[in-house]
């Protein structure tokens, strides 16, 4: 399935664009199909859904955002979002006898700067509903020039709380059997790259896509309960300029 995304990503970079079309004004929106692959140990690949929200100012703030104190090379924001770790443990019938976890809804603040070749964002997260840990995830994306599509390759560098770490990838004292020691996590770092891609197709529409990898420090990747210490994902949709 990554390689048919891959594929994919990779056809839509050769079709001509509406380059014209895309900078009209209006609000460009819609929806994309998600896929990702499962770090714990018999987990399912996760399928899901995400909004598109796109906008021609070149920052890439992902999520719904309001922005404030900005300047046309630079943008301050504050927001919300959900984590990118899959509560129900990708379904797996080996963890099931584990007490189950919260979906996490995070409190953001962040900044974005544009740069030379590109564009570098810095965000903080508070969830308020499940662990009550803090990430941070500072990306900094290209652009390339000479493209038919908007192609931006981005690498990102993370930091998880203990809080967030232990809530997904610890065993409890009463949740160890054979096989699944007790273990704590502490706080931990993760490497992320990928690539973005838009391409207008029409005066209104926009295809959208994205592949990307993301590898997990000891912290994460020694726990018992994980399986996958190095991660896929994907997207692929389309927004709709009203």
């Amino acid at each position: 399935m990554k390689y048919a995304l891959c594929a994919a990503l990779a056809l839509l970079a050769t079709l001509p664009a509406h380059a014209d079309d895309n900078t009209a004004e209006g609000w460009n929106v819609g929806l994309a199909a998600t896929m990702s692959q499962s770090p714990f140990v018999d987990g399912d690949n996760a399928l899901g859904g995400k909004p598109v929200m796109l906008s021609n100012d070149e920052f890439d703030i992902a999520g719904p955002t309001l922005s404030f104190n900005a300047t046309p090379q630079r943008e301050f924001y504050v927001g919300a979002g959900l984590d990118s770790w899959d509560h129900e443990r990708g379904d797996s019938p080996t963890l099931q006898d584990m007490k189950s976890l919260d979906r996490a809804i995070n409190l953001r603040v962040g900044g974005a700067w544009k740069l030379a070749s590109g564009n570098a964002t810095v965000d903080l997260a508070q969830d308020v509903t499940a662990h009550k840990g803090a990430q941070v995830k500072a990306r900094y994306t290209q652009r390339l020039a000479g493209s038919y599509a908007a192609v931006r390759p981005y690498v990102e560098a993370q930091w998880l709380s203990a809080d967030m770490t232990d809530y997904y990838v610890g065993v409890d004292a009463d949740e160890v059997k054979a096989g699944r020691p007790a273990y704590q996590a502490d706080a931990a770092l993760a490497l992320k790259a990928g690539l973005l891609l838009e391409q207008p197709i029409s005066k209104r529409l926009t295809l959208v896509g994205e592949a990307n990898v993301t590898g997990y420090d000891s912290a994460i990747s020694d726990s018992p309960i994980i399986d996958n210490s190095t991660i896929w994902g994907g997207a692929m949709g389309v927004a709709y300029r009203w």
